[in-house]
C-alpha cells in the first residue's frame, strides 16, 4: 500500500496540473481575503473591523474557496486516469481496484495538508495587513486555532469526496463542471435561501464545522459544529462506499 501511496504522489507531484491548480487555488483565497475584510465605511458588515473574530471569518473564508479546488484535484487524480488510458496500466500493475482508490485518496488527503498550510501561510500574513490598514482588530483567538484545526480535518474529507467523485463519474468535464455547478452555485443558493435545508449539505456543514456561520450571514441559522462535523463525515463514507462498490464492477475503457 505505501507503494501505491507514494506512486499517486509522484504522479500529483510530476503534472503541470497540479502546479497550475495549487497557484490557483492560493489566487483564489487571498481574493476571498480581500472581499471578506469590510472596508472602513462598510455599513453593517456580517464581520465589523471592530470584531475579534474578523481575522477567523478572513481566513477561514478563505479555505472555504480552497475547498472546492480541493475537490477538485481528488477528481483529477481519477479522471485523468481515463481520459488519458492510464487507467488500464494502473489497475494491470494493482488489480485490486478498491487498493488504488484507497491509496489515491491517501495521496489526497496527504496533499490536502500542503494546500491548506499553503492557503494559511498566504492568508495569514496578507489579512492581518489588510485589516490593520484598515484599523481593524486583528485576534488570533481560540476560535482561530479551532478554525484552522477544522480546516484542514475537512480539506481531507473533501479531497477523498473528490477521489470517490472522480471514480464515480469517471467523465472528466462532467465530474469537474458537476462539482464546480453544485458547490458554487446550487448549495450557496440554497443555504442562502432555505438554511434549515442547506445546514444538512456538505458546504453547510462545513461552515458549522469551522464555524463561519457569522461571516457567511447564517449566525445561528446552521447546526453546531460537531453535528456539521457528523454530517459531513457521512458524505464522506456514503461517497467512499459507492466509489468502492462501483469501481471494481465497471469496465475501465
Amino acid at each position: 500500500m505505501n507503494a501505491l501511496v507514494h506512486a499517486e504522489v509522484l504522479k500529483l507531484r510530476s503534472t503541470r496540473t497540479t502546479v497550475w491548480l495549487l497557484l490557483g487555488t492560493l489566487a483564489m483565497v487571498l481574493i476571498a481575503v480581500t472581499f471578506t475584510v469590510p472596508p472602513t465605511d462598510a455599513q453593517n458588515p456580517p464581520v465589523p473591523l471592530d470584531d475579534p473574530g474578523l481575522l477567523t471569518a478572513t481566513v477561514g473564508t478563505g479555505l472555504l474557496i480552497a475547498q472546492v479546488l480541493v475537490v477538485l484535484f481528488g477528481v483529477l487524480a481519477v479522471t485523468q486516469e481515463f481520459r488519458y488510458g492510464t487507467a488500464t496500466s494502473t489497475f494491470l500493475v494493482e488489480p485490486r481496484r478498491a487498493r488504488v482508490l484507497v491509496a489515491k485518496g491517501q495521496a489526497m488527503a496527504l496533499s490536502s495538508v500542503v494546500i491548506v498550510a499553503g492557503a494559511v501561510v498566504v492568508s495569514v500574513p496578507f489579512a492581518t495587513a489588510l485589516i490593520r490598514s484598515r484599523n481593524g482588530d486583528v485576534t488570533a483567538g481560540a476560535q482561530f486555532w479551532q478554525t484552522m484545526a477544522a480546516g484542514f480535518a475537512v480539506m481531507a474529507a473533501y479531497a477523498v469526496i473528490g477521489v470517490a467523485i472522480g471514480a464515480i463519474v469517471r467523465h472528466q468535464i462532467a465530474a469537474v463542471v458537476g462539482v464546480m455547478v453544485w458547490m458554487l452555485a446550487v448549495e450557496h443558493l440554497v443555504i442562502a435561501s432555505y438554511p434549515s435545508v442547506g445546514q444538512w449539505l456538505p458546504v453547510g456543514a462545513t461552515i458549522s464545522v469551522m464555524q463561519l456561520d457569522q461571516a457567511n450571514g447564517l449566525d445561528g441559522q446552521l447546526t453546531s459544529a460537531p453535528v456539521g462535523g457528523l454530517v459531513l463525515l457521512g458524505y464522506t463514507a456514503v461517497a467512499v462506499a459507492l466509489a468502492l462498490l462501483l469501481t471494481p464492477k465497471r469496465d475501465i475503457l
